[in-house]
């Protein structure tokens, strides 16, 4: 069963599921019974644009080694029988959620196209992809909220969207830094194509700084209530940008040179860990004013 799993990227599909709890719970107030099947719905859906994104990727997947050992190219599953499966849960999913709320349906299939459909062909032309795929982090939650009898024109929702839609770029980025040399030997544009690597890491702490400057926008939301909660977010979001700093100092003049390969991949691999447990934390602090105020 492992290389089957391995087709479903498990860590990242996990991730939108956690995002879509977060806009559920955010609309509900509280963890219920329907909570289920929206998440286990979102999840087939999501393990099924993964799997697809691998049958898209196989011929690219072979020429790098990150990922010269997944399933497909690797030849321990048919790239057939890989089709059949991720179509599968994609259907499985949309047919799960359909039971609780078509329009999350709808959202969910939207998502996958943007990640099989737009994003995946789109990332081997430019290296500006994550800016479109960007939308694949920003609809969970809001399909969490609707499901949960949320409106999708509501405010509050958008804010919680707008600040994942953010987070997927430096998301992106770090992770396309660090193995840059890889992609460049798969064929793939790297942001180093278009600028040179003081520039790329000034870019990178400007966005790692909108983040933050979106979570605080957070607690000027009527969803959130908590002032306490609203002091950690603000406080965790300084550390995020005093951390990223970091990323301005590699930019220095004569640092940001090809000798200094290993601190400049270093500070990327760090400051990806960070901007993910940020992310994680705003999903708590979310969730725990959601459940400090029943009934909302």
């Amino acid at each position: 069963m492992k290389p089957w799993l391995q087709l479903l990227k498990l860590r990242i599909t996990a991730a939108s599921t956690v995002t879509t709890v977060v806009g559920y719970v955010l609309a509900r107030g509280r963890f219920d019974g329907p909570l289920v099947p929206v998440a286990l719905g979102i999840l087939l859906q999501a393990c099924g644009a993964a799997a697809l994104n691998q049958v898209q990727d196989a011929a690219l997947d072979a020429r790098m080694a990150r990922t010269a050992q997944r399933p497909i190219p690797s030849g321990r599953i048919k790239r057939r029988s890989a089709a059949i499966y991720a179509a599968s849960l994609l259907l499985a999913g949309t047919a799960l959620l359909w039971t609780v709320s078509p329009a999350a349906a709808w959202l969910g299939l939207g998502a996958a196209a943007v990640y099989n459909l737009v994003y995946t062909p789109l990332k081997r032309v430019t290296p500006f992809a994550a800016l479109p795929g960007a939308l694949i982090g920003a609809l969970p939650p809001v399909m969490g909220w609707v499901a949960a009898g949320g409106y999708l024109q509501d405010p509050s929702i958008h804010l919680v969207a707008f600040f994942f839609f953010l987070w997927q770029i430096p998301h992106f980025w770090l992770l396309l830094l660090f193995y840059a040399q890889d992609y460049a030997g798969g064929g793939l544009p790297s942001l180093l194509d278009r600028f040179d690597r003081a520039q790329v890491l000034r870019l990178t702490f400007l966005w790692i700084a909108a983040v933050s400057a979106a979570a605080l926008l957070l607690p000027l939301s009527p969803m959130f209530d908590s002032p306490a909660l609203a002091y950690v977010l603000a406080v965790a979001g300084v550390v995020l940008v005093w951390r990223a700093v970091a990323l301005l100092r590699l930019a220095a003049p004569g640092v940001a040179s090809g000798e200094a390969l290993a601190p400049f991949r270093r500070a990327c691999r760090l400051r990806f860990m960070e901007i993910n447990t940020f992310a994680l934390l705003v999903c708590v602090l979310l969730v725990t004013d959601a459940l400090l105020v029943p009934g909302r």
